[in-house]
């Protein structure tokens, strides 16, 4: 889903992301300000979250909030789907998307 009042082109990236060490996801789309992740746990919008995007061997870190959460349709095996806002993200990770979000 496309929200035309975005500031910020989002680039479609699959990442393997684990929320709190315990959850796995995957991104779904990335920018500098967030990302767009699948789940199969909803999260309540407003949660503070954090986790790390895992790259080769490493563990990128990040923290943010659930900006928005949209339940999935458990009956076409739909994850649920939520938007992130960072509020800290390791340098790492920044290069990683900065380097992703490209072209």
């Amino acid at each position: 889903m496309t929200n035309p009042t975005r500031r910020e082109v989002r680039k479609a990236v699959r990442l393997p992301v684990s929320i709190g060490g315990s959850q796995a996801a995957l991104s779904t789309d990335v920018s500098t300000s967030g990302f767009q992740l699948e789940t199969p746990t909803l999260l309540p919008q407003g949660l503070p979250v954090e986790g790390y995007v895992l790259h080769g061997h490493k563990e990128l870190r990040w923290k943010g909030v659930i900006a928005w959460a949209r339940a999935g349709n458990p009956m076409t095996s739909t994850w649920h789907a939520l938007g992130v806002r960072f509020t800290k993200v390791s340098p790492g990770l920044r290069a990683l998307i900065s380097m992703r979000s490209r072209g």
